[in-house]
């Protein structure tokens, strides 16, 4: 009897004790303040006013960027190859006659393309001439000469202007007026809202840029070989839109 005493009572109080560890632990758990749940509460309801304002800014462009290039069609690489090499060098040497720097020139596309027959069924497809296209972004500076280094470029030999688009070359002071306006637009737009709720704009929590830059104006379309004379023709710049747009928070006040 000793010795089944022995082995029970330590028994006993080992249970005894793991019952009520597990206990006093349910306890904590229950009356624990679930913190975390509060938190991470999905779709809470928003207490500030979220709005959107965008700024535009019109100024006067004073850089255009064209794209001018060569186009040429021979029986053989070596003709296609050099007639391009050999026209485009004339290009851009007329471009330059026209006081535009050698770094605002650049070779933006370069490309062969073989032109094949159209076989019989069983023929293998042969081909029998080749197409080289070699294009150009050309900075110009002076907008004032726009017309003359289009005029030039296709007298030097050029036989296509993809597109041509006007810009401001320092954007940075517009770019402030259009944030400004952003801003504004922003903060009365909040206000209309809260008026139509009833409450008071509050203090600013947040505000950030969305986006914003230059928007350029593209004058786009193939220019044909001077005939007689005639060149590009004139170039008409337009205005240039500058925008800004952001989004700002505000604190509701009842």
């Amino acid at each position: 009897m000793n010795r089944i005493t022995k082995f029970t009572i330590p028994a006993m109080f080992a249970a005894g004790t793991i019952v009520a560890v597990a206990i006093i632990a349910a306890m904590a758990q229950a009356s624990a303040p679930n913190t975390a749940d509060a938190q991470t509460t999905p779709n809470a309801p928003r207490t500030d006013i979220g709005v959107s304002g965008t700024g535009r800014v019109s100024v006067t462009p004073d850089t255009a960027v064209a794209s001018i290039g060569v186009e040429i069609t021979a029986p053989t690489l070596a003709e296609a190859t050099k007639e391009a090499s050999d026209r485009m060098t004339a290009v851009i040497a007329a471009i330059k006659a026209q006081g535009v720097d050698a770094k605002d020139i650049q070779t933006s596309s370069y490309n062969v393309f073989p032109i094949t027959n159209q076989p019989k069924e069983g023929e293998t497809p042969k081909i029998t001439a080749y197409r080289v296209s070699n294009i150009v972004t050309v900075k110009v500076r002076k907008i004032a000469d726009v017309g003359k280094v289009l005029d030039a470029a296709i007298v030097g030999g050029a036989n296509s202007i993809n597109s041509v688009f006007f810009t401001v070359n320092d954007p940075s002071k517009a770019m402030d007026e259009a944030r400004t306006a952003a801003v504004k637009a922003a903060m009365a737009k909040a206000e209309t809202l809260a008026t139509a709720a009833g409450v008071k704009r509050g203090k600013i929590i947040s505000i950030s840029e969305l986006s914003g830059g230059v928007i350029p104006l593209f004058k786009s379309g193939a220019f044909e070989s001077a005939q007689g004379g005639d060149g590009a023709g004139p170039v008409e710049t337009g205005s240039t839109e500058i925008t800004a747009t952001v989004e700002m928070h505000f604190e509701i006040d009842q």
